[in-house]
């Protein structure tokens, strides 16, 4: 099996660091969550994607700074009761993408075609020809017991914003998470 890393940079991870202090607003798009902090940052999570072979894509959660005309166009978002006292929790997550050579067509095996998968690396199948560990989520815990899933969408260049505590909680054991 080839395997390749396309993890969170150290940009990123100071990022999403500063999602930890207090937040004056925040948007949720198709294609990012933005975050207007209280001392007047704005933090975009979106997702960036990697050309690792030919036909094997794989994608990542990367987290900015806006600045400029950039960061004014953005804010005008709902407020964040939940994390607007600040000391939140961000927790990354690693997941995998991964390829399986060949697939059934018409009841034969066409060893030319593969099909991707992408989950968590526990789900990794023995037979990936190729596999790419990523960062693909991660979850913004506020003190209220509160939080927010943030993870690549099913759709290319997409991001999934859950907010609901049930699946959040099914997303945490999924992925074997154990709070200190």
């Amino acid at each position: 099996m080839r395997e390749y890393h396309f993890q969170a940079t150290d940009s990123t991870v100071t990022e999403l660091r500063r999602l930890r202090a207090e937040w004056a607003s925040f948007h949720v798009e198709d294609k990012a969550l933005v975050v207007a902090l209280a001392d007047g940052r704005v933090i975009r999570v979106q997702v960036e994607a990697a050309d690792i072979e030919d036909d094997f894509e794989a994608f990542r959660l990367e987290a900015v700074h806006v600045k400029g005309k950039d960061a004014i166009t953005t804010v005008g978002f709902e407020a964040p009761v939940d994390f607007a006292d600040g000391d939140n929790d961000i927790v990354l997550f690693t997941g995998a993408t991964w390829s399986e050579p060949g697939s059934v067509v018409n009841g034969a095996t066409d060893a030319a075609a593969t099909m991707t998968f992408s989950g968590h690396p526990g789900l990794l199948s023995e037979t990936a020809a190729v596999v790419c560990i990523t960062t693909d989520a991660i979850v913004i815990a506020a003190k209220t017991g509160n939080g927010m899933l943030v993870r690549t969408g099913l759709a290319p260049n997409t991001v999934d914003v859950v907010r609901d505590r049930d699946t959040i909680a099914k997303f945490l054991t999924e992925r074997g998470y154990q709070s200190a």
